[in-house]
């Protein structure tokens, strides 16, 4: 690679890994077949006047043309913007319009949902094996697979600089509207191959090797599914995309290709470990806390896994590694507990934890107090937002995002996240980390998935409430004594027992797979 731009780093995997394979669907391509369907669509796409600067919105789960399009964007200098298929429709518009989008790709799957608004946009492009489907009311669409095979294979199509836009994504807005990201060539792929190197570096459950099949859940709309649209060309592993594969069909594939290596968020963990023959895999998993109750089912079913931290507007910051000296077993045990809650900076990341005021606060391990990370590759702020932009990335301290979670930070070097800063409990004037009451209240063997809540109260300011989407019959008085146990135990303080239960059919996840906090809040305040 003659610099850090993402088209670059075919050419190398095309030269020593040419004939991996990618499968999506009943499609299997060679990197070589990817690299020729790339440049021709990349041909393509200049031909209709899409160039450096262009904003291009792709809505697709995670298939081979939705990959492709990653690398032809980059190689005509569009900006790609990754469309969250999950966000709520009104948002989903905001972000496109926000964007600037000139294009839409659009995945077959999604045609009925944008029916409402083709007439905003002018320009679509359909990706599916049908090359006659059309778009009822669009102005312009074309196919995807007749601009492929009309495209000329030319490899290199316009002087792409690494400090120019590569994509542009959102957070999933549950307060507020959606913020969108925008980063540079050299800051996604630095981003990127950082945590590939990491997980490769250290003793992880999550560790990657070249000779691992790599099948991401996470969908390419949350940072290029993890980086591994990257990453997984860069290390030339053979790449197996589930699309809107379901849980079982997921299963089937993972047997079928020999999957070795996945990122998940614990909520898909979870339904995962519901099918019998789901395991031996490593995993990376993060988004939420991983409880404790999830973990040791997931070990018990030879599921070895890394925790990661970051977020859209820092991409990734830390993963969990096992401290020098200590080997991983097959059962829970303390080094699965220290790869569930503590992590390691990946490389070229600082972290820091602060006060109210930006004050550093003492790296001990015991104070607790907001996490603000540093990187080569952090965004300036968020695109055509500056009063959010100065409250994430505070002018007074220019190259730090402040991250709204509360964690410490230990002489040696261990991040331990506590929880959001607002999910967190203050009661009394105390905090009380729902996370951890979470992780305790999943060990239950009859509880399925648990959240715990702020709610008002008139004597202590705020009190917990536990939601239980329970596995089985449960009372609130057995799920009482349980925590009071656990107080026996030394492991939480009496004031930390949620002042109730209650117990639901299901609970809400955000559009990232995370618990909705923010509608538990609204609903049970």
């Amino acid at each position: 690679m003659k610099s850090l731009v993402v088209h670059e780093l075919l050419g190398r995997t095309v030269s020593l890994f040419g004939e991996k394979e990618i499968v999506s669907g009943t499609r299997r391509l060679t990197y070589r077949d990817f690299h020729e369907r790339t440049c021709r669509l990349a041909s393509s796409l200049k031909r209709l006047g899409i160039k450096k600067g262009t904003v291009v919105g792709v809505l697709d789960a995670n298939t081979h043309r939705y990959l492709e399009l990653h690398y032809a964007l980059s190689m005509v200098g569009a900006v790609i913007h990754t469309l969250n298929f999950r966000l709520p429709g009104e948002d989903l518009v905001y972000t496109m319009v926000h964007a600037g989008d000139e294009w839409i790709c659009l995945s077959d799957l999604f045609i009925q949902s944008v029916s409402p608004v083709v007439s905003r946009f002018k320009n679509w492009i359909i990706m599916s094996d049908d090359e006659t489907l059309k778009i009822q009311g669009a102005e312009q669409c074309l196919s995807h697979e007749d601009l492929v095979r009309d495209g000329e294979f030319l490899d290199g199509q316009e002087k792409i600089e690494e400090n120019d836009i590569y994509s542009i994504f959102y957070t999933t807005g549950t307060t507020g509207r959606p913020k969108g990201i925008r980063y540079r060539h050299r800051d996604i792929l630095l981003g990127s191959l950082q945590l590939c190197h990491h997980l490769a570096l250290h003793q992880t459950g999550g560790r990657i090797e070249s000779s691992d099949v790599l099948m991401p859940l996470i969908p390419f709309f949350h940072i290029h599914g993890w980086g591994t649209v990257f990453f997984g060309p860069y290390m030339g592993s053979k790449m197996v995309l589930p699309g809107r594969a379901t849980p079982s069909e997921q299963v089937e594939l993972m047997k079928r290709e020999g999957v070795t290596w996945l990122n998940m968020v614990p909520t898909q963990l979870h339904m995962l470990l519901e099918i019998e023959d789901f395991g031996n895999v490593k995993i990376v998993t993060g988004g939420s806390a991983l409880p404790t109750g999830l973990a040791r089912r997931a070990l018990s079913r030879g599921v070895r896994y890394s925790l990661i931290y970051g977020g859209s507007d820092q991409l990734g910051a830390s993963i969990s590694v096992a401290p020098e000296g200590m080997t991983l077993g097959t059962e829970y045990s303390e080094v699965w507990e220290l790869l569930r809650t503590r992590m390691r900076p990946i490389p070229m990341v600082d972290i820091s934890i602060r006060d109210e005021g930006g004050n550093q606060l003492p790296h001990d391990g015991k104070t607790i107090g907001e996490i603000w990370v540093s990187s080569p590759w952090l965004p300036e702020g968020y695109y055509n937002d500056p009063e959010r932009s100065r409250e994430a990335y505070p002018p007074k301290h220019p190259g730090w995002f402040k991250t709204g979670d509360l964690g410490s930070f230990s002489p040696d070097g261990w991040l331990s996240v506590a929880d959001r800063q607002k999910d967190a409990v203050k009661s009394g004037g105390e905090w009380i980390m729902t996370t951890v009451l979470e992780a305790i209240l999943s060990e239950h063997p009859k509880v399925s998935i648990a959240a715990v809540i702020p709610v008002p109260d008139e004597r202590w300011g705020e009190r917990p409430l536990a939601i239980i989407k329970p596995r089985e019959t449960v009372s609130e008085t057995e799920l009482r004594s349980f925590m009071e146990e656990k107080v026996l135990e030394g492991r939480i303080a009496r004031f930390w027992i949620p002042d109730r239960f209650v117990l639901v059919e299901d609970i809400p996840i955000t559009s990232a797979g995370k618990l909705n906090k923010e509608l538990l809040r609204r609903s049970y305040r």
